[in-house]
């Protein structure tokens, strides 16, 4: 199948570039991202709309009340993975022989993690909310964490590129947590309930990556854990944990400040807006995620490829980024009132700044594949922490000033300063901060 689609495509390619659509690696690389990308747009649009009927459902103050604990719990989420997601990524690419020992180290330091980030969500949850319905909301989503260690199969399959896997047990919760919303809104049920569907989510896909390695033909029992592996692993990830943690933050503080500093209604607002921004940005994790170890393996064998697959990488972010902002912004306000209704509209306008935020992260995303890739992960976590305190300082200032349009210019500019200033000075950070 997929070579009668290249020798089509081939008909339409310089003769003198044919040559890269008959590669072997070339078509093995396209076929993975193909999957990634149409399994993950078909559950991001199918999550949207379903999103976009709850939000009408719920109102903006229940939406609000919602998505502010999903931002509150988020802020503690960069503790259960404790950032060795990419680590392992590299090390399974690297030693596909020690994927075992790899991946039961790494599932063991990820349970440690996610009781960590569990217990400490719902210590924060009693003492900095009073109201008690976010509360026990907050206290539901944080189970969440205790799914989490079994998304090494998910990070074994990428590197491994076979993207298919994950895309279809992503496909089928998608359809499952669909149903059971659909449900909700039909028999009028409230938001503890969608929290109780918000939690099957995670048990859902967890429960089906074990069922889909297995029949692989892998086995979880195989696993092993090796004691000064995990030390490695956490002294390789602790800059990538402290620059995800920054990250973290830097993505939802903007709804939690506006939750403390205005109201839930206005949280609701600002989320639906962000919600139509950012169903965008699996795709530049998508793009990135499969084409790694391309880049890795350029790396080692050809500086020059390397260097030029990393600036293809830049401009085919840029582009894409600018051509899915564009039309978003110029059409904000059609596109609130078809989506989420005339509730909404007045969130247009920070629909109109934000989605151009985009833009950072589409680059961003790109830039963090070459620090990855050159090992820069002080530089990562230096960054990372910039733009967290850009966004804090930022939001501190506009939102007082200008509201809901205040958060959005304050997160538009955070994201979009570091990545311009890397891909610009990148030998600068490479010869100075390792």
């Amino acid at each position: 199948m997929l070579d009668k689609i290249f020798s089509k495509l081939a008909r339409f390619v310089p003769e003198k570039w044919r040559w890269v659509l008959n590669h072997d690696g070339f078509k093995r690389y396209f076929a993975n991202t193909g999957w990634m990308f149409f399994g993950q747009m078909f559950s991001l649009l199918v999550s949207f709309f379903i999103g976009a009927w709850l939000a009408r459902y719920l109102g903006p103050e229940n939406y609000g009340v919602f998505n502010y604990a999903i931002a509150f719990v988020g802020l503690f989420g960069v503790i259960a993975p404790l950032g060795i997601d990419a680590i392992l990524s590299r090390e399974l690419i690297t030693y596909p022989e020690k994927s075992d020992e790899l991946m039961g180290t790494a599932f063991v330091l990820k349970i440690i993690g996610g009781f960590i980030a569990f217990s400490l969500t719902c210590v924060a949850a009693y003492f900095l909310e009073t109201d008690y319905l976010i509360k026990f909301i907050i206290v539901i989503f944080s189970f969440n964490f205790l799914f989490a260690p079994l998304n090494v199969i998910a990070t074994f399959f990428n590197s491994n590129v076979k993207a298919k896997n994950n895309v279809l047990v992503i496909t089928i919760t998608t359809v499952l947590i669909s149903i059971l919303k659909i449900g909700l809104i039909l028999s009028g049920l409230g938001i503890l309930w969608l929290s109780v569907i918000f939690l099957l989510e995670a048990f859902f896909q967890s429960f089906g990556l074990f069922i889909i390695y297995k029949n692989n033909g892998f086995l979880i029992k195989k696993w092993i854990f090796n004691k000064s592996l995990s030390l490695n692993f956490l002294k390789k990830s602790l800059f990538l944990m402290l620059a995800s943690a920054a990250a973290v933050i830097y993505l939802k503080i903007d709804q939690v400040m506006i939750g403390k500093m205005m109201n839930s209604a206005n949280v609701g607002l600002y989320a639906a807006a962000v919600k139509l921004s950012d169903i965008w940005y699996f795709v530049p994790g998508m793009i990135c995620g499969s084409l790694f170890p391309a880049i890795i393996n350029a790396k080692k064998s050809n500086q020059e490829l390397y260097k030029n697959r990393l600036k293809n990488l830049y401009l085919l972010m840029f582009l894409l980024s600018v051509a899915i902002a564009l039309p978003i912004s110029l059409l904000s306000k059609q596109l609130m009132f078809w989506i989420f209704g005339n509730d909404y509209i007045s969130a247009a306008s920070v629909l109109s700044i934000y989605v151009w935020a985009g833009v950072g992260v589409f680059l961003g995303t790109a830039v963090n594949q070459y620090l990855m890739s050159e090992n820069m992960l002080r530089t990562i976590f230096i960054l990372n922490i910039l733009t967290m305190a850009t966004n804090i300082v930022l939001n501190l200032y506009f939102i007082p000033l200008i509201g809901l349009n205040g958060a959005a210019i304050a997160t538009l500019i955070s994201y979009l300063i570091i990545p311009v200033i890397i891909i610009f000075f990148s030998e600068f950070f490479k010869k100075n901060i390792k």
